[in-house]
């Protein structure tokens, strides 16, 4: 048997405890209605209305407390019927060593607060036909386990694979019964956007309740449950967003800006954009190492077709640094942002993934500057998300299952 000298034990013990001390407790962190429903900013002379709310998810992908979802259903229906250029939700999923808790500083609730401000006044200057209201979803789940410098580092994998739990049946359910109150508001819009794992939980969540009801839908179409939705450099793996771009492309599905009184256009934006810098090295680098790992007892097919990358490449690498799924490109050039679609790219669906400069994002967590905001409102002015004259439906080609009848009326009728 070995003997443990003092200091050697004295040093584990304080090692202990230091490690220990920066753990981020598995908890509720916002229990009373007044912190997880806040009405941030009352309209005024420069800004319309502007309420978060905030709902919890644990380990499991299981709500904390269902009356933070109940609240927000609330709210949502209370200023839907307030409005009267309907309201606009947002909903965010943040990533990777974020969570819920308001005391926090520079957290990613903080900025989402300080986004929801800067969109209420984005939306008084831009006048009718803009909603006049916004209410922001703040969705929140461990994704910090430790504050301790460099340890933290080490919790990628454990909270990939805890991300990948929340990607589950209670976090769908929020999703859909945000959106469908809502949208019961012809007027109203909905963004649903997440960060790094965020935009993962949100891609895995989303995907198949939007081909299920696209296969249930018909040669009519299928209302967008979502006006967009809005990836940023997403922790999502390439075999994932493949398996939805291709079914996109199978069935020549487009999304559809429908008038009042029947006219119909097609929409020069898309209804999920992912964006992903090149200069991101979590996404780029760390990210296919581990899943190189984690994928290495796996069988994957070489046999997708003529052209087409194997399995095992899909799935090994974060979508947006996979040149063969990229949609679009974006560069700053003489001080101007430039979006260009990739010539000839194997990804013509309305799941756009751009792929940015460094000088556009300069890493993983860089989100908030100047330009990387000016490259989503661009793409949100071309999907025209503000705009309540219009309702976004997706529409197939070749659908492949088609009803003989729908109770879903397209004719872009108004109701409240």
């Amino acid at each position: 048997m070995i003997a443990k000298s003092p200091l050697s034990v004295a040093v584990f013990c304080a090692a202990a405890v230091f490690l220990l001390g920066g753990c981020v407790s598995n908890r509720l962190y916002n229990s009373l209605p007044s912190e997880y429903i806040v009405s941030v900013v009352p309209p005024g002379e420069d800004t319309v209305g502007v309420d978060v709310a905030i709902i919890e998810f644990d380990e499991f992908g299981m709500l904390w407390s269902p009356e933070q979802l109940d609240a927000a259903l609330a709210l949502i229906n209370e200023q839907n019927a307030a409005s009267d250029r309907g309201i606009i939700l947002v909903t965010y999923t943040h990533g990777w060593m974020n969570n819920a808790d308001p005391d926090r500083e520079q957290n990613d609730l903080a900025r989402f607060r300080d986004g929801m401000r800067s969109l209420g006044q984005q939306l008084h200057t831009e006048g009718a036909p803009a909603p006049d209201r916004v209410v922001g979803v703040f969705l929140g789940w461990r994704g910090a386990t430790n504050r301790v410098p460099l340890w933290n580092n080490l919790s990628f994998w454990d909270r990939k694979d805890a991300a990948e739990r929340v990607a589950s049946y209670q976090k769908r359910e929020s999703l859909f019964r945000l959106t469908a109150a809502t949208k019961a508001c012809r007027d109203s819009k909905v963004l649903l956007s997440g960060h790094s794992m965020g935009g993962m939980i949100l891609a895995n969540t989303l995907a198949p309740s939007l081909s299920t009801l696209l296969l249930a839908s018909g040669p009519e179409g299928v209302r967008a449950p979502a006006d967009m939705v809005l990836l940023q450099n997403p922790a999502l793996d390439g075999l994932a967003a493949f398996q939805l771009i291709e079914y996109l492309k199978r069935t020549e599905a487009r999304l559809e800006h429908r008038y009042p009184g029947g006219r119909v256009e097609a929409a020069r934006g898309p209804v999920i954009a992912s964006i992903t810098s090149e200069a991101d090295l979590v996404t780029g680098k760390a990210y296919p190492a581990g899943q190189i790992l984690d994928n290495f007892t796996r069988s994957f097919r070489d046999d997708l077709g003529e052209g087409l990358p194997s399995q095992g490449k899909f799935a090994n690498r974060a979508h947006g640094h996979m040149d063969f799924l990229v949609s679009h490109r974006a560069r700053m050039e003489d001080g101007q942002l430039v979006l260009e679609r990739v010539p000839g790219a194997f990804n013509d669906t309305p799941f756009w993934i751009v792929q940015t400069t460094g000088e556009i994002c300069q890493n993983h967590g860089d989100i908030y500057n100047e330009r990387f905001i000016h490259l989503v409102e661009h793409i949100t002015k071309l999907n025209r998300l503000y705009d309540t004259e219009i309702d976004n439906w997706i529409v197939q080609s070749q659908p492949l299952n088609v009803k003989s009848a729908s109770n879903t009326s397209a004719d872009g009728g108004r109701s409240r």
